[in-house]
């Protein structure tokens, strides 16, 4: 089997190969792509920038960015045939792969470790956490599954000792703690320096559990990626140059969260400030460190009884091949 799998990737290695090259001459499998994402936040930023400032359909491609109710959503999505192309969490494309769908992951670049936790007024540690409800995104999301280590790891158990509620995106969680529904919360940029302006206290930081993450990847089923080279490459050709811009212009950049998402424009800069620096237009994903924290998360958590191997997620050719079809 291992023998079965290794020559997959290496046959897929020399498809990306094979096509590294290729953009420029050779015609886009389509025209249009959907490219869904778990919710509105302002890490996709690049995306954003990219739709704006017609990154895409320089690249001869129409990107349609469609966001959904959580990670767990936009895999139903991908599966009902909704949208070609995710861009979501990593822990939320394995729930996928688990569930026997055949997904892979196939480029990265968001390394960040952003997301902290904030807590009422009461509760001042996870030790005052007892009994408290939890928000995150949806079950099986990012935010579920990195809240659950952390409650495991202060000592409480995620299924006896606290209630753990699915109430959406960042911006309507934080509204229902303000409503008394909620009592802690686990925020990314800038909703956590909003939280931090309302006086809610910091109780834990993301990093305190490991320095980089899997925050963002591309995937889609692997049968897509291997139908449409080209027009994969042009929609991450289009997502370099919106990194480029990100990193380029913070003004710009600013704006669009501004505009986007309706923050303040000092909690705006101040998040673009916490997230830009890991943000790689070359598709890595975080180092073999960073990652065995990311499988250690899941093990202790139940979520996962091993490491998966590579083989099992990733889809080699892209990445890979970027110094061959990345944009000058």
């Amino acid at each position: 089997m291992r023998r079965w799998l290794t020559g997959l990737a290496a046959a897929v290695a020399m498809l990306g190969l094979a096509t590294g090259g290729a953009l420029a001459q050779g015609a886009l499998e389509r025209a249009k792509l959907v490219v869904g994402l778990p919710l509105n936040t302002s890490t996709f930023l690049p995306l954003y920038l990219a739709e704006e400032e017609g990154f895409f359909k320089r690249e001869g491609l129409e990107v349609e960015l469609v966001a959904f109710r959580g990670g767990t959503d936009l895999v139903r999505g991908m599966v009902a045939g909704a949208v070609q192309v995710g861009v979501g969490a990593f822990s939320e494309v394995t729930v996928g792969i688990e569930a026997g769908q055949n997904l892979k992951v196939f480029y990265g670049g968001f390394n960040m470790a952003v997301f902290d936790w904030y807590a009422v007024p009461r509760i001042k540690s996870f030790k005052d956490a007892r009994g408290a409800r939890f928000g995150v995104t949806t079950f099986g999301s990012s935010t579920d599954f990195l809240t659950r280590y952390a409650i495991k790891q202060n000592g409480l158990n995620p299924q006896r000792d606290v209630q753990i509620i699915q109430g959406g995106g960042s911006v309507p969680r934080l509204a229902a703690m303000e409503a008394g529904q909620l009592d802690v919360n686990i925020f990314a940029t800038p909703e956590k320096f909003l939280a931090a302006d309302k006086g809610y206290n910091l109780i834990l930081r993301q990093t305190d559990l490991a320095e980089e993450f899997p925050f963002h990847v591309f995937y889609a089923p692997e049968r897509f990626i291997q139908q449409n080279p080209n027009a994969l490459k042009a929609l991450l050709r289009g997502f370099v140059h919106g990194v480029r811009l990100a990193k380029a212009d913070k003004a710009r950049s600013v704006k669009t969260i501004v505009t986007r998402l309706g923050f303040e424009e000092g909690h705006a800069a101040r998040g673009y400030d916490d997230f830009i620096g890991h943000i790689h237009e070359d598709g890595r994903m975080p180092p073999p460190a960073s990652m065995k924290t990311f499988w250690d998360i899941g093990i202790d958590s139940g979520t996962y009884t091993e490491a998966w191997p590579q083989s099992r997620w990733w889809f080699p050719g892209f990445h890979e091949t970027y110094a061959q079809w990345k944009p000058q």
